[in-house]
């Protein structure tokens, strides 16, 4: 829609210049007789009047005539005369308007109460790090989560409901009807503790600290949330430790780290999201500005999107589509939370700055007053804005509406309660739906009761004008709701506190003003009231209306609205001075000169127009209510101001309320009226008894006339449902006839003629001459055509006489009796033969007394069962002989009783027959895949598990009996059971999809077994350098610290680290990842027994690739641990590297590994001494020294040589080969602590522990050397340039390993800072995203 838009707005230059073509819309149409009979939703069509000329010439006194009647709706329509046709005054091609967006699931309350608690969810799991990537589905639709939550709170939570068992009732509740409630039980018990649980905890644990996010403006500060700095903490409101400040991701604004409850240590790597925005998602939530067009570019961009809208269901002409379809299509965008539709809408267009469609006050021409112009109705001076010194826009100068398809208006009642009018100048129809103003209280708590979340975040949610409500949801309220159809040419009313919406079908220009006739009065007291307690900005001030209009007042005809309202004013106003005088505030009345009719409470915004209160410290005011509210100061320094005293103020009342009739004339109005000879109208004597009430007179003559009014209203009321006039739902013991006489009796009893007597006197007339005429003959005559005739003339009259009863039931029998023949002619249908039984049971009749319904009895039960048993035919439920093809199609004969035999519905047999041909295709397409197809050699020839899957979605709906489906339904399981072999030997207690899982392993033994001879791999995953890594001190092997789960605080060590691969007493400790490794065997089996099966399971391939890499792999490890007789010193550094692929492989060669793993232990041992210290520093004494070693007699031999060697410097040839083992080459700097393994049982075990090498702290290497007792023996190497690795070769050190020159060199620069740690970069920006620069 958008980009239709936008391409209209580049030709807006040259088609501004042009006026509108009204030609082009609607400007007139006709409407509907009747109206509409069937509204969706059932509600009721609000009343549409048609005014004489006559009444049409003055717009208020008709609207006050109709008002009785329309104020029971809240809204009416109004549809002038023919001749009416006001010309359309607005300046087309001139006229730019700004419109609004739209998005119509986000109006309607629930829907956007339900979005914004996806949304709730969505950034509470990224918050977490496990971001929902889409709604869990049931029944290929989304589950509803904000419904799902509601319904397993009303029924006690999730533990409750799972105890007893709910969740089915609740998938019912959700609108599923599955036969598997245990699916999809648990489908919404894993959404739910899944999505909803987990996030319900984290808010119940949460919400009590909402308080602590408070907004800086509470708190004085101006500083903008969209500013990209902001220095200051939202808890503790201090500026300090800015490098402990986190930002918001959703406000912007900063919260200390240390502040917040819990506190934080780290910086989340995801988004974070405070309490505040993760909570109160659609709090500001309005309508955005759209794009500013031309009339003709909007009405462009409207019957594109129309078009493009309906062009599935009308893709021929536009223009058919029905108000109803535009109606239920509407309803459906606004309560899908799923499908999101934005339309635009010119709304609130002032005419003051745009024009109006009428003609302005100052371009009336002469002789051409239009009394229903909207310029001029706010102003007659019948109207009370007359007394308001300033245009209001909107209320008392007109407003315009350009509209587009299933553009909305929110639900709403006008300012200060007030009527509005509302005229359609040309386009498409407009529906409203009113809301009378009697419901108002029941709309509201219905509003409430729907979406109480929204009115949490904004208790004064009805007065933005942004929210809907389906009318269905306030029917099932008891709320009454009543709708209407506006046109072009017609005017649509609503009366005060009256709720209205709707929304528009397509492009229409409508124009609408407020008016306020004397009617009015109380209600806009009562909105003022609301305004002040809500805190609402009112539009004018209500007292200063009423003073202006007593201080003006020009006759004293019809003001008994001023009485009341001066009166409740004067009683208000001197309560509340008594109030603030209690308080011993000084007084002060206000100079005429420095009057200031502007001024408004700082604290409630009412207007402070009689009275207020001041003080010295500030400019601002406060109204009675909120003197303490004003300012902080003593309210012995506060001022109450009066623009009148108490005296001033009665006077003025007084003037106004002894104007008028006394008691004395009014009782002699009363009696010229009663002795009239066709007696009084009711409007009359209501008008009396309302000004009875608003002068001195007495109370028996006010009570008596009341007491007359209801007679009189209760006999118009009886009459009008008798005579159909309004709609009679009640039950009477009485005929239509005896209500009649009754109706007359009461008449008389009135003493003078009402307007329907004639109309009750006629109809009973004409119930008296029909009930004559129903005699026995004519019951007996079997004149049917006769019969029938009086019959339908009975209907008309809506009789209910005992005759006529006994007629109705003889014509009924004999239409019944053809009815039933008919139904025996024809195939049958189920419905049909119901619908005559259940006539028939109306009629009193029984299979005892009457043979043909006995006969309609059995036929409908004989049909039933066939018809049941071919549908099952049909969807498979029952099998078949493949001979008994053609016998099935005759069925329907019943040979024990032919009478009851019947024929098949058509289309039934037709879908037999369909039914039959697509079984043996599908028998054929079996014989094919399972005789041919799945007997390949190869099984990459095989069919594929989805071909499978597809034929056995077809075979279940098989008519026939096969041993093929059978045998389809065994390789299934066989296949399932391939499927269950591989997620056992695979899943493992891992939580990731199994296809997920099995690109890992491929990707990781690709990696490994393939990652001999490159540079720059390292650690058992032979990945390049990343995070941080840790050396191990005997082979120089950098290890990733995430791949050996190494903790953070070896980093600051002292201590010698020794990998796996070296220490042979930690080979019984597992790599993170072994415990879910597979074994070759089982992946062998799995290959084997896949190659066995006739279908090629899905996961077959990639199986069948990890175990031929692990084969080949397998076989080139073996090849080296057989290359010699006995593998020598010389090959350790291989030896490791291919253990070091084995321990990183995700799939395990266990001989192989623990071949190697022997291998290293025998060629380059490393013994490690259990040292029980309670020492933190390396000091030694007896204690810290007893200890038992575990020594091989040979290594005993070399070990206590090489002490020697240490100590002397001179090795002979045949010891060199033992120093290589031990890594002798460090002896060449003296400083380069020797990775030597001491027996604690050796000769010198106290020397070697004098030389200040063995170290206690932790069960590592112990080192011997000249080196200070100070020195610090670590390799945990966290530099800055990872280590220069070198190829894998017989001669070379290992795979990854380094000189010793550059081991010691990276040892002294990681001395200099031992805790600094080396990050990927995406780490280092990932972490600081969010802290503040300096």
């Amino acid at each position: 829609m958008r980009r239709a838009a936008k391409n209209t707005i580049k030709n807006s230059e040259t088609s501004s210049t042009l006026p509108f073509d009204l030609s082009s819309v609607k400007t007139k149409s006709e409407e509907p007789v009747g109206g509409k009979s069937k509204r969706l939703f059932g509600i009721e069509e609000a009343p549409t009047f048609y005014p004489t000329k006559d009444e049409f010439k003055d717009p208020l006194s008709y609207i006050e005539k109709i008002s009785p009647e329309g104020e029971k709706y809240g809204i009416i329509k109004i549809i002038p005369p023919k001749d009416y046709n006001p010309d359309f005054s607005l300046k087309t091609e001139t006229f730019r308007f700004r419109t609004r967006i739209q998005k119509l699931n986000s109006m309607e309350g629930e829907t956007r109460t339900n979005v914004n608690y996806l949304e709730q969810l969505n950034k509470y799991h990224i918050l977490t790090g496990k971001p929902v990537g889409k709604i869990p589905q049931l029944d290929k639709r989304p589950i509803d989560l904000y419904k799902l939550k509601n319904e397993v709170a009303i029924r006690g939570g999730v533990q409750e409901v799972t105890r007893l068992k709910k969740w089915a009732e609740i998938g019912r509740v959700l609108g599923y009807a599955r036969k598997q409630c245990t699916s999809m039980s648990n489908a919404l018990k894993t959404a739910y503790q899944k999505v909803i649980l987990p996030y319900e905890i984290w808010y119940a644990k949460h919400k009590d600290n909402f308080d602590q996010f408070t907004v800086k403006e509470e708190h004085g500060s101006s500083s903008s949330t969209d500013s990209n700095e902001n220095d200051t903490c939202e808890i503790c409101h201090k500026s300090e430790n800015e490098e402990k400040l986190l930002l918001c991701d959703g406000c912007n604004r900063g919260f200390h780290m240390y502040c917040l409850n819990p506190p934080l240590a780290v910086i989340p790597k995801t988004d974070w999201f405070c309490f505040q925005c993760l909570t109160a998602v659609g709090k500001d939530y309005g309508f955005e500005d759209g794009n500013e067009y031309s009339l003709s570019d909007f009405h462009t961009v409207c019957q594109s999107f129309k078009k493009n809208w309906f062009e599935k269901t009308h893709s021929v002409n536009v223009d058919t589509v029905t108000e109803e379809e535009c109606e239920s299509e509407f309803w459906r965008l606004v309560e899908n939370p799923h499908e999101t539709c934005q339309v635009e809408y010119g709304a609130d267009l002032h005419s003051t700055q745009h024009g109006s469609g009428f003609s302005t006050a100052d371009h009336i021409p002469k002789g051409a007053f239009d009394p229903w112009n909207l310029n001029v109705i706010p102003v007659v001076p019948q109207s009370l804005f007359t007394y308001i010194k300033s245009d209001i826009s909107g209320m008392m100068v007109p407003w315009l509406y350009v509209g587009m398809c299933f553009s909305a208006f929110c639900w709403h009642n006008e300012d200060h309660y007030t009527y509005s009018i509302n005229y359609m100048h040309w386009g498409e129809t407009k529906t409203w739906y009113g809301v009378p103003g009697s419901d108002t209280a029941k709309f509201e708590a219905a509003m409430k009761k729907a979406v109480p979340e929204l009115f949490d975040q904004q208790p004064d949610l009805l007065f933005q004008l942004i929210t809907m409500l389906s009318p269905e949801r306030l029917v099932k309220e008891d709320v009454n709701v009543y709708a209407v159809d506006q046109r072009p040419g017609q005017f649509v009313i609503t009366y005060p506190k009256a709720y209205h919406s709707g929304f528009n079908h397509g492009f229409n220009f409508c124009e609408a003003v407020n008016f306020a006739p004397g009617e009015w009065i109380d209600f806009g007291l009562e909105c003022v009231k609301r305004y002040k307690a809500f805190r609402r900005q009112p539009c004018f001030s209500h007292d200063n209306l009423l003073v202006t209009a007593a201080r003006n007042l020009k006759s004293v005809d019809k003001i008994d609205w001023l009485k009341r309202g001066l009166t409740e004013m004067q009683s208000r106003e001197i309560k509340e001075r008594q109030n603030i005088r209690a308080k011993k505030l000084a007084e002060k009345v206000v100079p005429e000169d420095q009057l200031r009719e502007e001024l408004q409470c700082v604290f409630c915004n009412c207007y402070t127009y009689l009275s207020y209160i001041s003080c010295e410290c500030t400019s601002k005011v406060g109204c009675l209510d909120h003197a303490t509210e004003l300012c902080t100061c003593e309210m012995s320094s506060k001022v109450m101001k009066l623009q009148f005293t108490d005296i001033q103020l009665d006077e003025l009342v007084q003037s106004v309320v002894h104007t008028g009739p006394t008691p004395t004339d009014w009782v002699d109005k009363l009696e010229n009226a009663m002795n009239v000879k066709s007696g009084p109208t009711i409007k009359k004597l209501r008008d009396l008894l309302k000004e009875a009430h608003n002068n001195d007179i007495p109370q028996e003559p006010i009570d008596n006339l009341k007491n007359f009014i209801e007679i009189l209203d209760q006999w118009n009321t009886d009459a009008d449902r008798l005579l159909g006039v309004k709609h009679d739902t009640l039950k009477h013991n009485e005929t239509r006839y005896e209500r009649c006489q009754n109706l007359i009796r009461r008449a008389s009893e009135i003493g003078f003629d009402l307007v329907q007597l004639p109309d009750v006197e006629a109809y009973a007339t004409k119930l008296e001459d029909l009930d004559n005429e129903i005699t026995p003959q004519l019951l007996s005559s079997g004149n049917f055509e006769r019969q029938k005739n009086t019959f339908d003339r009975g209907l008309q009259l809506r009789a209910d006489s005992i005759n006529f009863k006994k007629l109705r039931k003889a014509i009924s029998y004999s239409s019944w009796e053809e009815s039933v023949q008919q139904a025996f002619s024809n195939h049958f249908v189920a419905k049909t033969y119901k619908k005559l039984i259940k006539e028939g049971e109306d009629m009193a009749m029984n299979a005892e007394d009457d043979p043909l319904f006995k006969r309609l009895a059995d036929t409908e039960n004989f049909g039933k069962r066939i018809v049941h048993y071919v549908e099952n035919v049909i969807k498979g439920r029952e099998k078949i002989d493949m001979n008994d093809q053609e016998s099935i199609f005759n069925i329907g004969h019943n040979t024990a009783n032919p009478e009851l035999s019947i024929e098949l519905d058509p289309q039934l047999i037709s879908r037999l027959r369909h039914s039959i041909s697509r079984s043996i295709s599908t028998l054929v397409e079996l014989d094919v895949m399972l005789n041919s197809r799945c007997t390949k050699t190869s099984i990459a020839e095989r069919p594929t598990i989805f071909e499978a899957q597809k034929l056995t979605t077809l075979s279940r709906e098989l008519c026939f009996n096969s041993e093929l489906a059978t045998r389809l339904a065994f390789e299934m399981s066989r296949n399932s059971s391939w499927n269950e072999h591989l997620r056992s030997t695979l899943m493992n207690g891992r939580q990731k999809a199994l296809d997920v899982i099995l690109k890992e392993i491929i990707t990781n033994v690709q990696r490994i077994t393939q990652s001999e001879g490159k540079p720059n791999l390292y650690c058992i995953c032979r990945k390049p350098e990343s995070g941080l890594m840790i050396e191990c001190d005997v082979c120089h092997e950098w290890y990733h610290g995430s791949c050996l789960k190494v903790a953070r605080n070896a980093a600051r060590s002292t201590s010698s680290y020794v990998c796996l691969i070296c220490h042979p007493s930690e080979a019984s400790k597992k790599i993170p990842h072994q415990s879910r490794q597979p074994t070759l065997k089982e992946l062998t089996d799995l290959v084997n027994f896949g190659e066995a099966l006739s279908f090629r399971p899905k996961d077959y391939e990639a199986v069948s690739s990890i175990h031929k890499i692990m084969q080949d792999y397998k076989s080139h490890v073996q090849t080296f641990c057989r290359s010699k007789k006995q593998l020598e010193l010389e090959d350790v550094n291989r030896i490791k590297y291919y253990l070091r692929t084995l321990m990183g492989l995700e799939v395990l060669l266990l001989d192989e590994a623990e071949f190697l793993r022997s291998k290293v232990e025998t060629l380059a041992p490393v013994i490690e001494p259990v040292v029980k210290s309670t020492t933190t520093s390396p000091t030694y004494g007896p204690s810290s020294i007893l200890s038992t070693g575990h020594l091989r007699p040979h290594h005993e031999k070399s070990l206590s040589r090489v002490k020697q060697i240490v100590d002397h410097g001179k090795p002979n040839d045949a010891e060199r080969h033992t120093l290589e083992a031990i890594s002798i080459d460090k002896l060449a700097n003296p400083l380069t602590p020797v990775n030597i393994v001491v027996p604690v049982d050796s000769p010198q075990p106290l020397e070697a522990a004098k030389s200040g090498s063995l170290l206690t702290k932790r069960k590592l290497v112990t080192t011997v050397g000249p080196s200070p007792p100070s020195r610090p023996h670590k390799i945990i190497k966290l530099t800055v340039k990872p280590p220069k690795p070198t190829s894998i070769s017989t001669t070379s050190p290992s795979p990854s390993s380094s000189t010793s020159s550059s081991s010691s060199s990276s040892s002294s620069k990681s001395l200099v800072n031992p805790s600094k740690k080396r990050k990927h970069k995406h780490d280092d920006n990932s972490s600081n995203k969010k802290l503040r620069e300096h």
